[in-house]
């Protein structure tokens, strides 16, 4: 049971600094706290993650956004109420893993990305802007480039300010 116990605070502390800027934190968030119960797969038709933000609410000061592992054991009997057992809850979040980045963002596996950043299919003036590597030349690839001398495009009198 000290396992369990041991366990169960060692992860929740790990959804506690996940996320986090920097630093270790002893307090969890509404936001990582319903990560937990997700990816626990604690949510089920008795108990969804209104509810635990529902006893969130209830479990700490008024205008806190952050709940500490006390108030955190609290609200797990008051949700194991509604769920069934608060024990099942704990020991569901001493067995996971902590928390994970399941659904992230990856790298796209469509082969027209491929095709579109390929610099040895660029045709007209977009080839001129790389070379035979597929280097891109930067500014020196464009055409047209501004002179930033002060002067509006074909002013005949450029340079004759100062002359007056």
């Amino acid at each position: 049971m000290a396992d369990s116990k041991d366990a169960l605070e060692s992860n929740f502390k790990a959804y506690c600094n996940y996320g986090a800027p920097q630093g270790k934190k002893d307090v969890i968030t509404t936001s990582n706290l319903t990560k937990m119960f997700k990816e626990c797969k604690l949510y089920d038709k008795k108990l969804t993650s209104t509810d635990t933000d529902i006893a969130f609410s209830k479990h700490v000061p008024k205008g806190s956004k952050t709940m500490d592992y006390k108030q955190f054991q609290s609200l797990l009997e008051e949700v194991g109420k509604k769920s069934g057992s608060a024990d099942k809850l704990k020991e569901k979040i001493a067995a996971s893993s902590g928390p994970g980045s399941s659904g992230t963002t990856k790298a796209s596996k469509t082969g027209g990305v491929d095709r579109m950043t390929d610099t040895s299919q660029y045709t007209g003036s977009h080839k001129e802007r790389f070379d035979a590597d597929g280097k891109g030349k930067g500014i020196e690839g464009r055409e047209n480039i501004a002179k930033n001398d002060g002067y509006v495009g074909n002013y005949k009198g450029e340079g004759t300010y100062d002359k007056k």
